[in-house]
Order: structure tokens, then C-alpha cells, then sequence
């Protein structure tokens, strides 16, 4: 009898085991979570910049402000979300390559030096970058202009056009009213009211009444390539895919692109329209190449590589 009891038990544990996997992910779910995308959602791509430059208006109007009487630059002791030492330049002449504490230009400034600044930087007016920089977080009033390496380790901010000349490394967020990337760059995410690698139409108009049609939105479980023909393609609204994203040459992607896996732009492409702000957003790495346009977002939970 014992016998017979124990051949029953190994017989069910025989027939129950191809199952155990599927009962395991139904209950633990191992599996990423997909992307949670909602089109109505109200960002601020401004957040970090925004946060620290009001900081900084709360601790200049504190009366109780202690000034410290060095050549250059002038450093006031102000209470941001602790009591730092706060650096004020009135030029360009940074005798120190290491800093320690925020430095604020507080005009035009050209950095021909080498510099690492370990915590914020600021100009309250246009930058540009002549030699190579390392920063915590960049804050600049007008616009910024990067001709030598530079790399962010947290967040940028421009008020104005951001122009990247070189490769710029730009860590975690970067907001800019335009960013033109006319050499490498690498961050997370990034908002602009138009993003591009070059300044021509990328379009062809007298090959737009050639061009073939997409319309509606599409959603695909596998993963999906779009271009690579003479005729421009135009997709009228979204694109949801739960693979990975190839789209290459002359196609216009009126809506959102959102991918699960990663996201690959080439030669042309073009995403939104001015004046509507769109999104290109993935779970895996977005990489672009050559020339393109966005006006919106692009968003990575890896990586965003841009190159021309």
C-alpha cells in the first residue's frame, strides 16, 4: 500500500511539473512591468532648474547674508536646502580649475579653462564652452554653446537654445527651449519645444504628394520597421509597440512613439508638428542617427544617444 501512495505522488508531481514556470510568473510576475503611458499626464520638464533658481531667488532676498571678501570670485553664505558658500563671478576669470561650492557667472561668460565644478553652475547669460567641463547640474539664463566635451552628471537648463557642437554627456534631464545637437550627445530625457540635428526642412515638399499614408493608431505585439522606401511615409497618429522600434529615411510620425524594448531613428525622421508637443519614449535604449527632428520629449529609461 505504502508503494502504490508513493507512485501516485511522484505520477502528480511528474504531471503538474512543466506547469510550475507559468504558476510561478502568474504569482511573482519576474517579468518587467510594461510602460505605464498616459497620454493626458501634465509634465514639468523644467523641474530641476526651475526648483534651484527659485531656491536661490528665497536665499538672496534673506537679509541675514555674511560676505566673505575674496579676490575672485565673491563668495556669499546663503541658506539653499542647507547653509552653502555660494560663489559670485562677474567675468570669466575662474583662477581655480576644482570648485567646491555653486559658482554663479553673472554675466556672459566663455570658459576657456578646464574646470570641474562639483556642485551647480549658473550664468545668468549666454555660456559657451571652449574646453572641456565637468559639472554637477548647469543652469544657464540665455543660450548655451558646447565646442569642447562636457559632462553633467545630473541635469541641464537653458532658457534658451541649447547648441552642442561636440559630445556632451548631459546625465539625467535636460530642458532647453530648442536644442540643436550638431556632434554627440547622451542623456535620459529631454524636452524642448524642437529638438534637430540639422536646420533644413528634413521633408522633401515636392515629394510629399508621393508620399504613402498611415492612418490611425498602431499597436504591435512583435517588432516593427517603418521607411526604407522612395516614397516619404506619413503616420498620422501613434505608434504603441511592444518590441523594438526601426524607423529610417523620409517618415513623418505625426503622434507618440512608444516602445517597450528600444527605439531606433535614422536619415530623416521626423516626430510631431511645431507647436504640438509629442513623445518618443522607451524602456530599452533610443538611439538616433543622422538627421531628425522631434518637438517634444524624447525619453529613455537606459539611454538617449543622439549623433549626426
Amino acid at each position: 500500500m505504502p508503494e502504490v501512495i508513493l507512485l501516485v505522488a511522484l505520477f502528480s508531481i511528474l504531471l503538474f511539473l512543466p506547469f510550475i514556470p507559468s504558476i510561478i510568473e502568474l504569482f511573482l510576475k519576474r517579468d518587467a512591468k510594461p510602460i505605464s503611458i498616459d497620454l493626458e499626464r501634465k509634465k514639468e520638464p523644467d523641474y530641476f532648474g526651475k526648483s534651484f533658481i527659485n531656491l536661490l531667488a528665497t536665499a538672496l532676498k534673506d537679509l541675514k547674508i555674511q560676505e566673505v571678501e575674496k579676490l575672485n570670485p565673491v563668495y556669499l553664505k546663503l541658506k539653499l536646502n542647507k547653509e552653502d558658500w555660494v560663489g559670485f563671478l562677474n567675468d570669466e576669470k575662474l583662477s581655480e580649475n576644482t570648485m567646491d561650492t555653486p559658482v554663479i557667472f553673472t554675466k556672459d561668460t566663455v570658459f576657456l579653462q578646464n574646470h570641474t565644478f562639483k556642485r551647480e553652475l549658473v550664468v545668468f547669460g549666454n555660456a559657451v564652452f571652449k574646453n572641456k567641463c565637468l559639472a554637477r547640474s548647469l543652469y544657464v539664463k540665455g543660450d548655451c554653446v558646447i565646442e569642447a566635451p562636457v559632462r553633467i552628471a545630473r541635469w541641464v537648463h537653458v532658457e534658451g537654445t541649447l547648441i552642442i557642437n561636440s559630445n556632451a554627456d548631459l546625465g539625467v534631464s535636460v530642458y532647453a527651449r530648442e536644442i540643436k545637437i550638431r556632434g554627440w550627445a547622451t542623456f535620459k530625457r529631454a524636452y524642448a519645444q524642437k529638438i534637430d540635428t540639422l536646420d533644413e526642412p528634413l521633408i522633401d515638399k515636392k515629394n510629399a504628394e508621393r508620399a504613402i499614408n498611415l492612418q490611425g493608431n498602431f499597436s504591435i505585439t512583435s517588432n516593427i520597421s517603418i521607411g526604407g522606401k522612395d516614397r516619404p511615409i506619413f503616420v498620422d497618429e501613434n505608434i504603441f509597440c511592444d518590441g523594438d522600434v526601426r524607423i529610417e529615411g523620409d517618415v513623418w510620425i505625426k503622434g507618440n512613439v512608444f516602445s517597450q524594448k528600444s527605439i531606433t531613428l535614422k536619415n530623416g525622421v521626423v516626430v510631431g508638428e511645431e507647436g504640438k508637443v509629442k513623445s518618443v519614449v522607451a524602456r530599452g535604449e533610443i538611439l538616433i542617427k543622422g538627421s531628425f527632428r522631434i518637438y517634444g520629449y524624447l525619453h529613455s529609461e537606459k539611454r538617449v544617444e543622439v549623433s549626426i
